[in-house]
């Protein structure tokens, strides 16, 4: 017979105090440690933070966009500034203005009026140059549009670009007084930057309002201005294809532009020769927007860029014989230099790190510097303006910047009608 006896075990000492709180704060450690675990994990707070292929495309996607911005913002600036070259030439001073009244006001100067091929008849279509030329007609509606291809050819690594911009620009000016004219005008824009044969791709659309003026203090000066604003819509895209990193992005945009000229109206003969100073100058701020870049999911902060350009420069224009009476025919040449200020704030960004450690990581807050840089600026352009009734105007120019990326060349062509 088996007997079960009972098993006595020994008291063990009592707890004390200090026993009790090493116990606790053991658990508060271990508390700590399993919260932290749990936490996200941050990663350094700067671009360097992210990889260098992800860091790469955010800065180029980030530049691409807001130089594609600027070009467009800048198309609208030149439709507004050719036009206003145009109103130039409308200068009526108060003498003129004086002298007509005075020719017309006693029944025989009407009559000589009428009858006399040379003067302005009650026929607009009748007028002389001369006479539209000193003084331009109550109000003119307007068109302008222009559009501009450059590229740059692959390099060694297989790196070019190809840029098709074009702007459209409608207005109606009118004078107010003898030497004063204003306007407003609208206009449409669109581009698109390919690079890397296809693989790389931004597009943006803009719409802009603007108004200027044309003052004409004498005949042989004038000061012209003009100021708008713009709306944009920008699409970047990269197709990193199975070795590269993809992205996309989708910002909006609201921008600014102004221009002021001022210069002398130059007669010699049948040429007219025009030297100006010139300032010009856009700004962009494009709203944060989300980025993908790869895998991740990045979220671009608001940012600006903008540039200042200062110029000196001559247009001249010489008038042909009419060959019918109602046409005109006007060749013309220009030449432009100086410099330009280009300014880009640094972008934030705020990137989702992904999983590390089978936690998921949050988000981290980095930047892309910004710049700041000088340019010559250099433009040639040469065209023809052809007058039809002293009231039709049409306008073709052909424009190139020889020194800028890419060289440039613009087509343009504008028309107006006096009424």
């Amino acid at each position: 017979m088996q007997i079960n006896a009972p098993m006595q075990t020994r008291p063990g000492p009592a707890p004390t105090p200090h026993g009790k709180r090493r116990r606790r704060a053991a658990g508060i450690v271990s508390g700590v440690a399993a919260a932290a675990m749990a936490l996200p994990i941050a990663l350094p707070a700067d671009a360097d933070g992210l990889d260098d292929a992800s860091q790469s495309v955010a800065v180029a996607a980030i530049s691409r966009q807001n130089a594609l911005a600027l070009r467009l913002t800048s198309g609208q600036t030149n439709n507004i500034k050719t036009h206003l070259e145009g109103l130039r030439k409308d200068a009526c001073g108060p003498v003129a203005v004086r002298l007509s009244l005075g020719q017309t006001s006693a029944t025989e100067d009407w009559e000589r009026l009428i009858t006399d091929a040379d003067d302005a008849s009650r026929w607009k279509t009748l007028q002389t140059a001369t006479t539209t030329d000193r003084c331009a007609n109550t109000a003119r509606a307007w068109t302008g549009g222009s559009l501009t291809l450059s590229n740059d050819g692959p390099d060694a690594s297989g790196r070019g670009f190809e840029r098709v911009e074009s702007s459209l620009a409608a207005g109606l000016d009118a004078r107010l007084d003898a030497d004063l004219a204003v306007g407003l005008a609208l206009g449409v824009s669109n581009g698109d930057t390919i690079e890397n044969q296809g693989k790389v791709r931004g597009r943006a659309a803009l719409g802009s309002l603007a108004a200027y003026a044309s003052y004409h203090p004498s005949e042989a000066s004038f000061a012209e201005a003009a100021v708008g604003i713009a709306r944009l819509d920008l699409s970047d895209r990269v197709d990193g294809g199975a070795d590269d990193v993809s992205a996309g992005a989708d910002p909006d945009a609201f921008g600014g532009f102004a221009t002021v000229s001022v210069g002398r109206l130059e007669q010699i003969g049948s040429l007219r020769v025009s030297p100006y100073l010139k300032a010009a100058g856009q700004m962009v701020r494009l709203a944060a927007a989300r980025q993908e870049i790869g895998s991740s999911s990045y979220r671009t902060g608001g940012r600006y860029s903008a540039s200042l350009a200062g110029t000196i420069g001559i247009d001249a224009s010489l008038a042909l014989r009419r060959l019918p009476d109602w046409i005109a025919v006007t060749p013309k040449a220009g030449v432009e230099v100086g410099y330009s200020l280009n300014r880009q704030s640094a972008a934030a960004v705020t990137a989702a790190a992904g999983r590390m450690g089978g936690q998921s990581a949050g988000p981290v807050a980095g930047s892309v510097p910004g710049s700041f840089s000088t340019n010559r600026t250099l433009s040639l352009d040469v065209g023809t303006s052809v007058r039809l009734f002293d009231e039709l105007s049409l306008d073709l120019d052909v424009e190139t910047r020889p020194i800028e990326n890419g060289r440039p060349k613009t087509l343009r062509l504008s028309s107006s009608w006096s009424f």
